[in-house]
């Protein structure tokens, strides 16, 4: 009788257990106060998850919306001067969510996860 028990009972852990990592979910998240930190912070990160490829940020990137699209730079040509035709490359997709308190930018290419120290983000949709 002890054996039927065990499979119902490890069902009913798991289902315990997935229930409270849903109480934590992510949520899409803005920056709540752009700072020249902020903003610097914002700037290594995005570089970071580029796998160190040099950005060019607006100044209120991630500040309404959660998804950043960064696009390659045209390569320079022989002159130095950028090249003409197109880069064919889609832009690189990164959201900046809010996982409980951490506020965490994802590369969606992959799901890897950035977290931004001294960063205060707000839930998208939520008041600054």
């Amino acid at each position: 009788m002890s054996g039927r028990r065990w499979p119902l009972a490890l069902v009913a852990g798991v289902s315990i257990v997935g229930a409270c990592g849903s109480l934590h979910a992510e949520r899409p998240a803005v920056i709540a106060r752009p700072t020249a930190a902020a903003r610097a912070e914002l700037m290594r990160v995005v570089t970071l998850a580029l796998d160190g490829a040099p950005v060019t940020l607006a100044d209120d990137a991630l500040t309404r919306d959660s998804v950043l699209l960064v696009e390659r730079r045209t390569p320079a040509g022989p002159q130095g001067r950028a090249a003409t035709g197109r880069t064919l490359d889609e832009p690189a997709r990164l959201r900046l969510v809010l996982e409980g308190t951490r506020c965490e930018l994802v590369r969606e290419a992959d799901g890897r996860r950035f977290p931004l120290r001294d960063v205060t983000c707000v839930a998208l949709g939520v008041s600054k």
